[in-house]
């Protein structure tokens, strides 16, 4: 329903009974909810109030610019490819724009060739696409994220290892793993309760967060054991980094005091697929269990 009404208020702007005087052209740009932005050449030569809304700029400053100056610079270049439209059809793109405090945002646009005040005109025009395009982000974070700890979930691991072994197999340099168990968690949970057990898990997140590189992936694996990835790293470098783990949660004094058994493996190194890999890190983890 709510495209059905763009796609219309879109099409009025184009109806010649409507943009055969500028006077009736402006009345309705100015009632409905869409940007408009026209221009003569480069330089827009009329905007709406909701062109001012979706970009910040006072009317005065769109029209010392170009519809141009306000596309992403990552859309510029598709953007540009896609062409204008014959004098009356109407294109339809998403486009990215910067805002003038510098937000991105998105746009449905339509746009076209018209004739406005007597002189070929190109026409935008234009539906705020930001708030839709945050929550399917936010959708999508969701889709990958452990509810409990805000690590990536099992569906996340699976992606980035997926991503890892293509990685490696194009350039060659290698990706270790760490296998995580939290010790003692069943322990935990019947002297302090399950609550508080979550929280052990929590706080454990909290450490490889601390640890992790922009480039490392950090994910539970399920219950109480986690996995952390990570690219062009070395058997040595990343027992450092699963010795580093293990102090800081011994500097930790919050009871209940954690400790973490972790199991190290390289892939190629330590086995050609994901699974061998994990089985791998899985063997050397519980070879470190305490008792």
């Amino acid at each position: 329903m709510l495209t059905m009404i763009r796609e219309r208020a879109a099409d009025a702007l184009l109806r010649p009974e409507l943009l055969c005087g500028e006077a009736n052209f402006r009345t309705l740009a100015e009632a409905i909810a869409c940007a408009v932005f026209i221009s003569h050449g480069e330089r827009l030569h009329y905007v709406n109030h909701a062109a001012e809304t979706i970009t910040g700029y006072a009317r005065e400053e769109l029209l010392s610019m170009s519809f141009w100056d306000l596309v992403h610079p990552d859309c510029r270049e598709l953007f540009l490819h896609r062409g204008g439209a014959r004098h009356g059809d109407a294109e339809r793109h998403e486009v990215k724009i910067l805002t003038k405090n510098g937000d991105e945002g998105w746009l449905d646009i339509s746009t076209a060739t018209i004739e406005f005040d007597g002189m070929p005109a190109s026409l935008v025009s234009a539906f705020d696409l930001t708030e839709c395009r945050h929550a399917e982000e936010k959708v999508q974070l969701l889709a990958v994220t452990d509810p409990l700890t805000g690590l990536g979930n099992y569906r996340r691991l699976v992606e980035a290892l997926d991503a890892e072994v293509k990685r490696t197999g194009r350039t060659g340099r290698p990706f270790a793993v760490l296998l995580l168990d939290l010790d003692q968690l069943k322990k935990i949970n019947d002297r302090y309760g399950h609550l508080i057990g979550s929280q052990a898990l929590c706080r454990l997140a909290d450490v490889l967060r601390v640890f992790c590189r922009a480039i490392d992936t950090a994910a539970r694996y399920g219950g109480d054991e986690f996995v952390v990835i990570l690219p062009e790293t070395t058997a040595v470098a990343a027992k450092l980094v699963a010795s580093r783990i293990r102090s800081r949660l011994a500097a930790d004094s919050l009871e209940p005091r954690l400790s973490a058994s972790i199991g190290v493996a390289v892939y190629h190194q330590d086995g050609e697929t994901i699974e061998a890999l994990l089985r791998t890190a899985d063997r050397e983890l519980y070879g470190m269990k305490p008792v």
